[in-house]
């Protein structure tokens, strides 16, 4: 039996701050193959908050152009939709990502420095995959482990000291040990959390999923659960012991290659790929 009420932690995953409408409305955009440049202009543009911070982050000397943008929808074609939904998400939900959390061995600014090369990672993914992968992915991978800081913030130290406790102890991997001590794991909270902001449906079961392996994953979940498994590796130094919970997600990754029918050799090519991109990106935001 769970040791805490599972109704009341849904209820605080469901009563996150919610996102501007102007957020959600984008996302649905960029999930919706039928929606073009336009439909997406004119969201960014009624809301003046982030067709500055868009304008900004287009401008930026990280994306290594020299011509000035002066308008949403140059912005748009140059940063792209789902590049665009990802940035967006970042500066709404990015802060609340940096604090450390023991439980999952994480200091600070490593879930959310996770959250961004899993994001890179899905985003080579959904280009080398032999199926077919909604742009939406990204999104949903740069928001995978977010359940993670509604636990952090909904509990206090002492049942996060025992949940790494439990999970060391018992020699299961974390979202196992969440599962019985919670009644849920992070990744059930952070689609909770993902549908109460009203982000599309492959969004939500992306995050949901990113843990499960079996046949009927749809290709975002695949994705977003390999690139899940490929952070650890980006993220990581080479000589740093490998963690516990990297180990246990490493150990579904045939099964997600194979769903996205990709080759087993290709993983190190994609964790490699997308390391350099990574890299790239911290090395030009550093300062």
């Amino acid at each position: 039996m769970p040791l805490v009420d599972h109704a009341d932690l849904l209820a605080a995953a469901e009563s996150v701050e919610p996102l501007p409408h102007t957020v959600a409305r984008l996302a649905t955009l960029v999930a919706d193959p039928d929606s073009d440049i336009r439909e997406i202009t004119e969201t960014v543009s009624l809301d003046v908050s982030l067709t500055a911070d868009l304008l900004r982050r287009a401008n930026s000397a990280a994306l290594g152009h020299r011509s000035t943008i002066t308008s949403v929808r140059d912005a748009v074609v140059r940063l792209g939709p789902s590049t665009l939904l990802s940035l967006t998400l970042a500066s709404r939900i990015g802060g609340r990502m940096l604090q450390a959390l023991p439980a999952y061995g994480l200091r600070p600014g490593a879930l959310w420095e996770r959250a961004v090369a899993a994001s890179i990672a899905a985003e080579v993914i959904r280009s080398r995959a032999r199926v077919q992968v909604p742009a939406e992915v990204s999104t949903a991978a740069l928001l995978h482990d977010f359940g993670k800081v509604v636990l952090a913030q909904h509990f206090g130290k002492q049942i996060l000291d025992s949940l790494a406790l439990a999970a060391e102890t018992d020699g299961t991997d974390v979202t196992e040990t969440e599962r019985v001590v919670f009644g849920v794991t992070h990744a059930d909270i952070g689609g909770t959390v993902a549908e109460a902001w009203g982000l599309p449906l492959t969004i939500v079961d992306g995050i949901r999923d990113h843990h499960e392996v079996h046949e009927d994953l749809s290709a975002v979940s695949a994705a977003v659960g390999l690139a899940c498994a490929m952070s650890y590796e980006i993220t990581a130094p080479e000589d740093d012991p490998e963690e516990p919970e990297s180990h246990a997600t490493r150990r579904k990754v045939a099964p997600l290659l194979r769903i996205l029918r990709l080759d087993p050799d290709e993983y190190h090519r994609i964790v490699a790929t997308s390391r350099e991109r990574y890299d790239e990106l911290a090395e030009r935001y550093a300062g």
